[in-house]
């Protein structure tokens, strides 16, 4: 499983000790002592995808059915904004969740999507059948993982929540039914 690291001034602070901890070159450690690396991690969050599933958020006002067979119209006339949601309470950083979001889930991925007016769409609809229509962003459900690694270098498990994170792809979504 990929998992995302916000680092932050930490990791270059004992980067920085590490370097200027080491021994000049010009004398070469006896044996005897030998040295070693400095213990401990330094502390950091970062955020793991543990699962993401395909969604259709429905634009409202976009729900057609015809028939029983002929053909079905729709049209979108007004505009609709899908925006990224993280879940009630969860305590995130927004910059390392969407990065991991658009690393793990999909390039794809934008914070908000518009639809604009003006899309039409027309389908057959088989005999005896009913045609449904409906226009929608397509996103994912992802839940994510918060940790945080600890000076002993353990991770610990802090915090779990989803998003809602629309794409920038749209569409009709069509099909057909033997009922209205």
């Amino acid at each position: 499983m990929t998992r995302f690291h916000a680092i932050g001034l930490g990791l270059v602070t004992a980067a920085a000790l590490a370097v200027s901890a080491a021994p000049a070159m010009a004398a070469p450690a006896s044996p005897a002592a030998p040295v070693k690396a400095a213990k401990g991690c330094p502390p950091e969050v970062y955020y793991k995808v543990k699962s993401k599933k395909q969604v259709s958020y429905w634009v409202p006002g976009t729900n057609f059915v015809d028939g029983k067979g002929g053909k079905i119209t729709g049209r979108v006339e007004k505009s609709y904004t899908k925006s990224a949601t993280l879940e009630a309470g969860a305590e995130a950083s927004i910059g390392a969740v969407w990065a991991t979001v658009k690393a793990n889930v999909s390039k794809s991925a934008t914070k908000s999507n518009t639809v604009t007016v003006g899309h039409w769409y027309e389908h057959k609809i088989s005999k005896n059948r009913y045609g449904h229509l409906r226009y929608r962003v397509i996103g994912y459900k992802v839940l994510l993982e918060k940790y945080r690694t600890r000076s002993n270098c353990k991770d610990q498990f802090l915090d779990a929540f989803y998003a809602n994170i629309p794409t920038s792809k749209e569409g009709w979504k069509y099909w057909e039914t033997k009922k209205p």
